[in-house]
């Protein structure tokens, strides 16, 4: 196996120095945090219309203003209840709660954030517009929000000064996909995703941004819905490059959700709270609180409200719309976790001390379910598919096991374990990193900026040689930060398995 150091070397350039800036939802009033000085910071920025009152369960709608927004805090996620069922983030013992959003909730949470660099205008500096990757976090389709901790990219932003950063807020569950019989549009949370992109190719250059350079980069769920939205606007995707971690349009799961074609899910929500026999179920559940709403879903969890097939945001057969060509020529990031399931290995209580043959023995155990899901079915699925209609894709596996990230309980690179790295928010909670770690941080950091850069030979240019050429990377193992190797030494064990 081959080790490489990677390199790639920063340039400057310069956006507006003003801290007030005005846009299609107003004049925007941002703030520098005095520990990232150079860093200019647009939180909780509307980018359509709240889905409140009778706009709940509709398509996002254009927000336009030009009122003076004081825009210094992400905001609350949208309603949703909460999902810490998976041991290392907070059962037995996990405390890695930074992944989820605090828990203030609101419906009025259509916004998103943007990062920044901040140019010292007496520095000699071209004109030249930054590349600008937009964040969609995971959750299942039912959890998640931009002011998850370890989700504030300030540090990345602050060190490069070399690109945008911006993450979006988008509806979830009930409230994003509620499949409801009297409505025409399904899927809204992914419509939700679709109409931030076009917020941000509309207003990304008045923060230094460039529209033409927008690359859009999710994990888990989120990646599954950059993926959906490859598909659904192959003529305008917006976006010239995606980076999907952990999952994407093939992972099994999204594939087959149930089409729930008697909407019983909604109408069993309706009939809990006194709207199964209204003349319209519809507007009488606009008129209940979003709290009980979601307080119903608490009590029954076999209620499910996920994206459903309606073959224009989300299609049945993916196989065939790559067979088809309905998809934008758009290179791609394409990678796994080394153990994606490590975080749901149960433990056998609070004061049992860790045994790492018995969790080895488990780990084994699903890492045979990840392979199939994570790995097989979704990475080396989409991959091949790819390489047969000539798309530019790379791959990668992390392999990260940081004690501040992964404990001692829940060890390796369990699902989401790269985002604290590449975010560089991963020594703020449980304890520092070491230094060999913000190493490893630094180089991610730096590979997906290459892409960002140029998606088609940024990373080739630093020296990661893509899928076509049979290559693969290892981020963050314990040899080197990036070891380039044969793409087999990941995928094989799918030919194995098949």
């Amino acid at each position: 196996m081959a080790v490489q150091a990677f390199g790639l070397a920063i340039g400057s350039n310069s956006s507006s120095q003003s801290l007030q800036v005005l846009t299609s939802s107003g004049l925007l009033n941002g703030f520098i945090n005095p520990a990232f000085p150079d860093t200019r910071q647009f939180q909780g920025v509307p980018f359509a219309l709240p889905p409140t009152g009778p706009r709940r369960w509709l398509p996002p709608a254009g927000f336009q203003s030009t009122a003076s927004l004081l825009t210094n805090d992400i905001g609350p996620a949208c309603p949703q209840k909460l999902l810490r069922n998976a041991q290392v983030y907070s059962v037995n013992g996990g405390n890695m709660t930074e992944f989820f959003p605090q828990e203030t909730f609101s419906e009025d949470c259509l916004t998103l954030n943007i990062w920044t660099p901040l140019i010292s205008q007496l520095q000699s500096v071209d004109s030249e517009l930054l590349p600008v990757i937009v964040w969609f976090f995971g959750g299942g389709f039912v959890q998640g929000g931009t002011n998850a901790l370890y989700f504030n990219p300030e540090s990345w932003v602050q060190r490069t000064q070399a690109h945008v950063v911006v993450t979006v807020n988008f509806r979830s569950n009930l409230f994003g996909f509620p499949n409801a019989a009297e409505l025409t549009e399904q899927n809204l949370g992914l419509l939700d995703q679709r109409f931030a992109l076009e917020w941000v190719r509309d207003n990304i250059a008045k923060f230094g941004g460039d529209p033409s350079k927008i690359v859009k980069w999710g994990e888990s769920a989120g990646a599954i819905a950059c993926d959906f939205l490859n598909f659904a606007y192959p003529d305008d995707p917006i976006v010239h490059g995606m980076i999907l971690d952990s999952g994407t349009a093939l992972f099994p799961t999204a594939a087959t959700v149930s089409f729930d074609t008697g909407h019983a899910n909604f109408t069993s929500i309706a009939n809990a709270v006194g709207c199964g026999y209204a003349t319209s179920q519809l507007e009488c559940m606009r008129t209940i609180p979003w709290e009980t709403l979601e307080g119903v879903m608490g009590v029954d969890s076999s209620l499910a409200f996920l994206p459903i097939i309606d073959e224009k945001v989300m299609f049945g057969n993916y196989t065939e719309r790559y067979v088809m060509g309905a998809l934008p020529s758009m290179p791609a990031i394409i990678g796994t976790n080394q153990h994606e399931l490590n975080a749901l290995v149960p433990q056998t209580g609070l004061n049992t001390p860790y045994n790492a043959t018995s969790f080895g023995i488990l780990e084994a155990k699903y890492d045979l379910g990840a392979n199939a899901t994570f790995l097989c079915e979704s990475a080396v699925g989409t991959s091949l598919l790819r390489h047969n209609t000539n798309l530019t894709t790379y791959r990668y596996r992390y392999d990260g096991n940081f004690p501040n990230v992964s404990p001692e309980a829940y060890p390796g690179a369990f699902h989401a374990a790269e985002l604290p790295l590449l975010f560089g928010t991963a020594g703020r909670y449980h304890g520092a990193s070491t230094a060999y770690e913000e190493e490893v941080g630094r180089e991610m950091q730096d590979l997906w900026l290459a892409f960002a850069q140029d998606p088609e030979k940024g990373l080739e240019q630093a020296g990661w040689e893509s899928y076509a050429d049979g290559k693969a990377v290892l981020l963050g193992g314990p040899g080197a930060p990036v070891v380039s190797i044969d793409i087999e030494e990941i995928d094989g064990i799918c030919a194995v398995a098949g």
